[in-house]
């Protein structure tokens, strides 16, 4: 998680310094005036912040974003983010907080074929997407191979013995650390790392 600390008031930072420590989250502090994102990270600043964010570099879309903020009106750069009043109740900071840490940091869109994956689209290919759909279907539950080639082929289709490993291995570069691992002698599984 990066704390935006520009700008924003002691308090709010102290508080969401102490849910991040309840929580064992890992927190980086960024004081200067234009943070630096990552993407996958949950981002709590300003909305002041945030704009001079936008309006900077091309910066990486991150996982999440709470703008703490007095007015609730929601700017274009922040669409995607959740806007808290500030100052406010503690309780609501930590269950916002919590529900962004908790977001997926994998979404498949399966009708464009697009993952957006920690604040980033990836486009696969036809087949990489349904595997990765057969993954997430069954998120931390072991596929076989049979099922994996099964989304993969069309009925009665002849293919080499290697090529589910092929697409996994091109699923796996466009997706690193998503957590598709291969389960020795029986298939593959989507076990996301937080």
């Amino acid at each position: 998680m990066t704390l935006a600390v520009h700008e924003m008031p002691p308090d709010a930072a102290a508080a969401v310094l102490a849910v991040a420590r309840a929580n064992g989250w890992a927190v980086q502090r960024d004081e200067r005036t234009t943070p630096a994102v990552r993407a996958g990270d949950v981002v709590v600043a300003t909305a002041a912040c945030w704009a001079a964010v936008c309006v900077a570099a091309e910066a990486p879309a991150p996982r999440g974003l709470l703008l703490l903020d007095a007015c609730s009106g929601a700017t274009a750069a922040a669409a995607d983010a959740v806007r808290l009043a500030w100052p406010g109740e503690a309780d609501l900071l930590a269950s916002r907080l919590a529900q962004l840490m908790a977001a997926p940091a994998l979404r498949l869109d399966a009708v464009s074929r697009t993952v957006r994956y920690r604040g980033q689209d990836v486009h696969l290919t036809p087949k990489e997407c349904r595997i990765l759909q057969a993954l997430l279907d069954r998120t931390g539950q072991a596929v076989s191979r049979e099922t994996l080639e099964a989304a993969v082929h069309a009925w009665g289709q002849e293919f080499e013995s290697n090529t589910l490993d092929v697409h996994v291995h091109r699923l796996r570069r466009k997706l690193p650390d998503a957590g598709i691992c291969a389960v020795r002698g029986f298939g593959y599984a989507l076990r996301p790392r937080r």
